[in-house]
């Protein structure tokens, strides 16, 4: 399960679904644009890309996941052992992508904010099948593209936070 944890208010510390930690760095003011980013040992893993649209609306513009990352061993011992053994690069699967989702839905409510919205390409679905089902699950309605939605959309995303 996928944890998080504020140490003090500049510092967000997220665990995946094994234990590791990621440190959540979020930039953006507040009134135009939010960005997050997960770092793992400094390296970027993720991002979150928002924009706000006063007085009620928040899209999304992209949640990237990095799956090039490799996850360095813990101690000297493992870094030993990963030598026989061909190092993994992050799974998908491990939460990331749902806690940065999560986040922006926390800020959008904390901020006033009466919907989340965002558009799905034919590349979005192709890098990654299970995409609509995920939002979906987050609460997230599926629609015809719209006037709102980019111009390449395949269909969009929609959350009403009321």
């Amino acid at each position: 399960m996928l944890e998080s944890s504020s140490k003090n208010s500049d510092r967000i510390i997220v665990r995946d679904r094994q234990g590791r930690e990621y440190r959540l760095q979020v930039n953006g003011d507040g009134e135009s644009h939010l960005i997050a980013k997960l770092l793992y040992r400094n390296s970027e893993v993720g991002m979150l890309q928002c924009v706000l649209y006063p007085p009620d609306k928040l899209m999304i513009g992209d949640i990237i996941i990095r799956d090039d990352v490799i996850h360095a061993p813990p101690h000297l011992g493992a870094a030993l052992l990963r030598l026989l053994v061909k190092l993994k690069p992050i799974d998908r699967r491990m939460g990331l992508g749902t806690h940065l989702l999560q986040f922006a839905i926390k800020k959008a409510r904390q901020w006033g904010i009466k919907r989340i919205y965002g558009s799905l390409t034919q590349e979005d679905i192709n890098n990654n099948p299970n995409l609509v089902k995920w939002y979906e699950k987050h609460g997230f309605a599926i629609l015809p593209p719209s006037a709102e939605n980019i111009e390449n959309a395949v269909c969009g995303i929609s959350l009403n936070l009321e």
